[in-house]
């Protein structure tokens, strides 16, 4: 039940509620016997009163039987009609399960029987204490079946204490952790009462934990089939239908579960981190603008709706240069909602939520915004190395070269370990064609230990191999690995470098041979027999990059531009 009902209003109404009873409302007795109330059962309009009576008088006399139960007797039930003003003709099934919380009965039994053309039609179901239903088959007997009728649900009893028994076990093993011990006890209780809820809802959970996520989605949706309402459940299949990829189905569980509490920011905000975490931010902060339009002025959900709307611009936009117009879009939403939270907080405002105001303006382009934004920040947080970085970033794209580097100059002085600062400020400046200052920041990268020799030769290689060789300018590819080969790299790498050298050193001086002249095979001979000794020396390299016949064909085609040179330089021109 969800609400307080009549009878439990009329209990709070009374003084002492259920400590009023004394002596008459006992919890379970010292022999560990589950109190049973078991109501005289009424029939439908015309049924024969008497058949209940007999009918329940006999039920109670085989329960008191059993050693695990007894049923509450006569007397302290009609104390507690007489406490509560119920008249035992209005006792519906929800009232008796009302009744049975308020006086500690650990079972409710509630039934109802009809005339039949053969006597008889008796329907009844078992409750726990945690509203956990036992239904009985109905059965049908004779006018004078109530010993037969009591036996049948008295057995049912004996089937459900086994079932309670294995539900028991269910949920101790899953609170141990001892997940398979948990499932095969889960499994059993389920056997004995298809229609539990509790017990589904624990296998369930033991199946997400031995991350068996598909099963587990599919128990929840067992549990919301018998209970709609179970927000427990509603967002574990929320949860999962994230994790498997399944966002409009995790939407549609989260926002039933919202439903129930609309105007609860603060649980909105964990079903949204919820779904965030899963792998939705689309969908958390889709929850959080909903969360808005009842509380537009709320920092706490600006701040999560301008966190989950950049994630999701992120996640869209992926690393490519040009983003997509819905990434676009995302990401002004998200400054929209973290500038708000920017002029209300102004230096209060977490580091993070900057950064990601920084890096939006950066993702969409808008580097004036990120320089102007940058400046006002750095008044309030000048020792944040992260906010240096997105700052010197965007004035170097807006060509303020010189500043840049002093920007990144900051973030070392503040984090001598900030990654990747080294290899930024050297490209930058290979981009700019100052080659030799780029090589100078790596060499110092390399002495300060901040970044190593294979990383700076490698960065060099990559910058001689795009300026260099690939448009065929092979003075500078030349004078660009000469100074990566000045680097103490691992010999892997060493090979690769030769090779490369080799290559656009071959090609610069097959052009400058072509004169044929005294000069030119002077100048010449010593390239090309350079080019001999680096194609031996990088052997493994070549073999291992598939270059091995490009290796063989640039060392014969040197062999012979040598022996031109010599014949040149013999006969004197």
């Amino acid at each position: 039940m969800r609400g307080r009902s009549w009878l439990l209003a009329a209990a709070m109404a009374t003084l002492g509620v259920a400590s009023s009873f004394g002596t008459s409302v006992r919890a379970q007795e010292a022999s560990g016997r589950f109190r049973v109330l078991v109501p005289v059962v009424m029939g439908e309009e015309g049924a024969d009163r008497r058949f209940g009576e007999r009918f329940t008088q006999e039920l109670r006399r085989l329960i008191n039987e059993m050693p695990t139960h007894r049923p509450i007797d006569d007397r302290e039930l009609r104390n507690a009609l007489r406490q509560y003003n119920v008249k035992p003709e209005d006792l519906s099934c929800p009232r008796t399960r009302q009744l049975g919380q308020l006086i500690n009965a650990q079972l409710v039994f509630c039934a109802t029987y009809q005339r039949d053309a053969n006597g008889f039609r008796v329907e009844g179901e078992f409750w726990t204490s945690t509203s956990e239903a036992f239904p009985v088959e109905p059965i049908t007997v004779s006018a004078n079946g109530h010993r037969e009728a009591a036996q049948h649900f008295y057995q049912a009893l004996q089937v459900q204490s086994e079932q309670l028994r294995a539900a028991r076990f269910c949920a101790d093993y899953a609170s141990s952790q001892l997940w398979e011990q948990a499932l095969a006890a889960c499994d059993r209780a389920i056997e004995l009462n298809p229609a539990t809820v509790e017990s589904r809802y624990t296998r369930a959970m033991v199946l997400r934990n031995l991350e068996r996520h598909e099963e587990a989605l599919d128990e929840f949706k067992r549990v919301l089939e018998r209970d709609p309402l179970n927000e427990d459940a509603m967002q574990n299949a929320g949860y999962l239908s994230a994790l498997l990829g399944r966002e409009d189905d995790a939407r549609m569980y989260y926002r039933q579960y919202l439903e129930l509490n609309p105007a609860n920011a603060q649980v909105r905000m964990r079903i949204a981190y919820e779904l965030g975490q899963a792998g939705d931010p689309l969908g958390a902060m889709q929850l959080i603008e909903a969360g808005l339009q009842l509380d537009p002025e709320n920092v706490d959900l600006l701040v999560q709706h301008g966190g989950f709307a950049f994630s999701a611009a992120a996640k869209v936009a992926g690393e490519g240069e040009t983003i997509p117009v819905e990434a676009a879009e995302l990401f002004r939403k998200a400054l929209e909602s973290l500038n708000k939270v920017y002029s209300i907080r102004g230096a209060e405002t977490d580091v993070s939520l900057l950064r990601n105001m920084l890096a939006a303006h950066n993702r969409l382009q808008d580097f004036e915004e990120t320089v102007k934004l940058g400046s006002r920040v750095l008044e309030t947080h000048p020792d944040e190395p992260i906010i240096w970085s997105f700052y010197g970033d965007a004035l170097q794209r807006l060509g303020r070269l010189d500043e840049a580097l002093r920007a990144l100059d900051r973030v070392l002085a503040l984090d001598p370990n900030y990654p990747r600062v080294v290899e930024r400020k050297a490209q930058w400046l290979f981009d700019a064609d100052r080659r030799d200052d780029a090589v100078a920041i790596l060499r110092e990268g390399v002495q300060g230990k901040l970044i190593s020799a294979d990383d700076a030769a490698n960065r060099i290689f990559v910058n001689a191999y795009q300026k260099g060789i690939q448009p065929q300018q092979w003075g500078v590819a030349v004078n660009l690995l000469r100074q990566a080969k000045g680097f103490e790299t691992t010999d892997l790498l060493r090979q690769q470098l030769d090779f490369w050298l080799g290559y656009a050193l071959f090609q610069q001086a097959r052009g400058e041979q072509e004169p044929m002249t005294l000069q030119s095979a002077r100048a010449t001979l010593p390239k090309f027999q350079e080019v001999m000794r680096l194609m031996e020396s990088c052997v493994a390299y070549a073999r291992q990059n598939n270059l091995e016949n490009n290796r063989q064909q640039i060392r014969d085609a040197t062999q012979q531009f040598i022996e031109i040179q010599e014949a040149i330089i013999k006969r004197g021109g």
